[in-house]
């Protein structure tokens, strides 16, 4: 019988290289100092959801407000570089893996249209999930709904029930601040997280962390914990896609500040 995953990802540094919100500033004359300056002061103010710090800078801030089209954000996502792998990697869900299915899906807090266009050909429309925006003559005018923060726990639910798979057969991989209260949800119903982001906090929250400029390296921890793979099968499987390990190095890492 085939076992039925649910598997969602995020988009911005876990899927993609480089920082939408940097692409986007560069476009409207704001530099990625001051970008990167205008995030860390909405953090500290703390008004809004972890991840949403970009969509309340294009509705609120007046060095993006009234700047930013649906066309504006569809170059954006043109723009986009995608990490090593990302297709491949779609097409070997798409395909299952022994006697899984995956249902993919990216659930992100960046402007939908900008994963959309940078996912173009390689994942349906339908199964990208990202911030949408209430348009006047082409240009945003407000936040329809940001998938940020919490939000993103209720777009996992949501999608749970489109697929009807119970809680423990969903895989959510991310990277960041973001996906902190979507992986916590997962986690407390025996879910499986990946973090591909080395920070502390992150590895805390997740079942595995991997680092690599490949996400095929995502698959790693499905194989062995999933699929119950040795690590020699693991790599007979990749070889057999065309893409061997080079190198393989795991580690035990703790982090300690000591007065």
């Amino acid at each position: 019988m085939n076992k039925k995953i649910l598997f969602a990802s995020d988009f911005d540094k876990t899927l993609s290289v480089g920082d939408i919100g940097h692409i986007l500033s560069a476009k409207v004359g704001v530099s990625a100092q001051a970008f990167d300056q205008k995030i860390e002061e909405i953090k500290r103010k703390n008004i809004v959801q972890l991840g949403g710090e970009l969509a309340h800078l294009i509705i609120r801030d007046p060095d993006y407000a009234g700047k930013v089209s649906k066309d504006l954000l569809y170059e954006v996502g043109k723009e986009v570089e995608l990490k090593k792998g990302v297709p491949e990697l779609m097409k070997i869900l798409a395909e299952g893996i022994d006697n899984y299915r995956f249902s993919t899906y990216i659930v992100s807090a960046a402007p939908k249209e900008c994963v959309e266009k940078a996912v173009e050909n390689i994942l349906p429309v339908e199964n990208v999930y990202g911030t949408t925006f209430i348009y006047k003559n082409d240009i945003v005018q407000d936040i329809e709904r940001a998938n940020s923060g919490h939000a993103k726990v209720a777009t996992l639910d949501m999608l749970k029930e489109k697929e009807n798979v119970p809680r423990n057969a969903i895989i959510y991989v991310g990277d960041g601040s973001s996906d902190v209260h979507v992986m916590l949800h997962i986690m407390s119903y025996n879910g499986y997280t990946i973090t591909v982001s080395p920070s502390p906090y992150m590895g805390h929250i997740c079942r595995r962390s991997v680092l690599s400029d490949n996400v095929l390296s995502i698959l790693v921890p499905i194989l062995e914990d999933l699929l119950k793979y040795d690590q020699e099968k693991v790599r007979a499987y990749f070889e057999g896609r065309g893409h061997p390990i080079l190198e393989w190095n795991r580690a035990d890492t703790e982090w300690l500040d000591i007065a």
